[in-house]
């Protein structure tokens, strides 16, 4: 997983990418997630199409306030 570091006034932004854990899908990564850490808020994760064009990218995003996200076996 890369995650390399960008420092800003608002906050620091993380970008990540790794490879998917299914054997099926020829190891395609399909999103980018960046992660901005903010002092006084909650951070948030973007993510966007890591093969995306620069138009698809600022038309095809997610974006969610990390302490909203749980870990998928705690909520079964």
């Amino acid at each position: 997983m890369d995650g390399s570091a960008h420092g800003s006034d608002e906050g620091t932004t993380h970008e990540y990418a790794a490879d998917t854990d299914e054997s099926e899908t020829a190891g395609a990564v399909l999103f980018d997630a960046i992660v901005v850490r903010y002092r006084s808020a909650s951070d948030r994760c973007t993510l966007v199409p890591h093969d995306g064009t620069t138009e698809e990218k600022l038309n095809s995003w997610l974006t969610a306030d990390l302490e909203t996200v749980v870990d998928l076996d705690d909520a079964r």
